[in-house]
């Protein structure tokens, strides 16, 4: 394939990805014209976009994930997005809670087929580890991007038309998408390999996950780092309005503007310092990874203390750098620690974890310490209790930081199949490695 074709169907990958996270976005930011509209209360709300939504976005993933291992990518990534734009644009015939809340199971169910497929076939694109950090750094350039495209034209359109259809037109793209992707995106495996490849259990994929000290470090990081994001990204909005009286709609331009900004830059810068500082040093870009995690804390510390908005504003942007500076490195090396016919599987199990812990109690922590601390702290408690949870951010680099001392050794040993060592579990647990495609490198 030629290098233009090659990121031409990265671009497609990436906006799949961004269309899989503008939905949830959307969601959010248009929590309250749906609650004045349907008359919701705030534990139904909480519910359409936890419980509901989390839940079956975790657990469908992983079928869905086997699927990929051993079909084709390309057509199950296209019927996902398809399967989400229909179920969005259906949000335009919503009339109340028990409607809203099937058309967010069936959101979801869509959303979950999209990155397992899509971050394999990313792989394969890009078989070398140098490139596969550079075209992981662009494919994760579709969070901020969701950001920037959910919060402007999403917050002015349902200015515009109302709610409902600012769903059905957000919907439209990922029609029109999954067309494209069917009919221009090739499935790099070939037929016959689609066919024979042999599929290896859920006990193999979990036993690499905790025997090899690589794979499961990193995965205990993603975990811990996503624990942090989920539990504080519902809070942002709600602090900068308790602790420094901003609006809505002030609240919503500066977090749209430094969550995109911000997530772009952090992206690229990670991605960039991989590459070119750390192209055959994958101890370093753990370390690198480390160190930024661990940065999270002061950043927080001044975003949370200032007394300003100014500064407090000021403060979030390179907080939000350093949350995506890991995301190329981690997600590249992830996934030279697997096996070609695990690579979906993997993802999908580390989401399921992420998903089910960092969704689930993440957001809940943040309330009950706030709801404890507040006869102590009043207005504050929703302060001190996002400045507790900050904490985990040093967790998650001890955790990077081991897997640098390991992941040298694990990419060493490890083998070009699950399959080809499934006689000896611990060798099969601590050998497996990277894709076909990586060991030619």
């Amino acid at each position: 394939m030629s290098p233009t074709y090659r990121r031409y169907a990265l671009a497609a990958l990436t906006a799949i990805y961004v269309l899989n996270l503008a939905d949830r976005m959307l969601m959010m930011l248009l929590l309250q014209p749906i609650k004045e509209d349907l008359g919701l209360t705030d534990t139904q709300l909480g519910f359409v976009t936890g419980i509901a939504f989390g839940l079956f976005y975790a657990t469908v993933g992983v079928p869905i994930a086997r699927w990929a291992d051993r079909g084709n990518r390309v057509t199950i990534a296209s019927l996902a997005i398809g399967l989400w734009g229909m179920t969005v644009m259906a949000c335009v015939l919503v009339t109340n809670y028990t409607q809203l809340v099937f058309a967010r199971i069936a959101a979801a169910v869509g959303e979950s087929g999209c990155k397992p497929p899509t971050y394999s076939l990313v792989g394969d694109y890009f078989p070398r580890p140098e490139e596969r950090t550079r075209a992981m750094s662009v494919y994760w350039l579709g969070a901020p991007l969701a950001s920037l495209l959910t919060f402007t034209l999403g917050g002015w359109l349902n200015g515009l038309v109302g709610w409902r259809m600012t769903f059905f037109l957000m919907g439209i793209p990922g029609l029109a998408l999954a067309l494209l992707v069917r009919l221009t995106i090739v499935e790099p495996r070939t037929q016959a390999a689609v066919q024979t490849l042999p599929v290896p259990p859920i006990s193999a994929v979990l036993s690499v996950l905790w025997h090899q000290q690589s794979c499961r470090h990193l995965s205990i990081a993603l975990v811990l780092f996503y624990t942090l994001g989920f539990g504080m990204a519902p809070w942002y909005a709600a602090f900068l309005m308790r602790s420094h009286g901003m609006v809505t709609s002030e609240v919503g331009l500066w977090l749209g503007l430094i969550f995109g900004l911000g997530g772009i830059a952090g992206v690229l810068l990670g991605g960039y310092v991989s590459t070119r500082w750390f192209a055959d040093d994958e101890p370093g870009q753990m370390r690198m990874s480390a160190v930024t995690a661990a940065l999270i804390v002061p950043c927080f510390v001044a975003f949370l203390t200032l007394p300003h908005k100014q500064h407090a504003l000021m403060a979030l942007m390179p907080l939000i750098v350093v949350f995506n500076v890991f995301l190329a490195p981690a997600y590249a090396l992830l996934q030279r620690l697997v096996p070609d016919e695990m690579r979906a599987t993997v993802m999908a199990i580390v989401m399921l974890l992420v998903n089910l812990i960092g969704m689930g109690i993440g957001p809940q922590l943040v309330g009950m310490l706030s709801d404890a601390l507040m006869p102590f702290l009043g207005a504050n408690s929703l302060r001190y209790a996002m400045l507790t949870l900050s904490f985990v951010a040093f967790l998650a680099a001890y955790h990077f930081w081991r897997v640098g001392r390991s992941v040298r050794t694990d990419l060493t040993a490890r083998g070009t199949s699950w399959s080809t060592q499934i006689g000896n579990p611990v060798s099969a647990a601590e050998g497996i490695g990277s894709s076909k495609a990586s060991c030619r490198q």
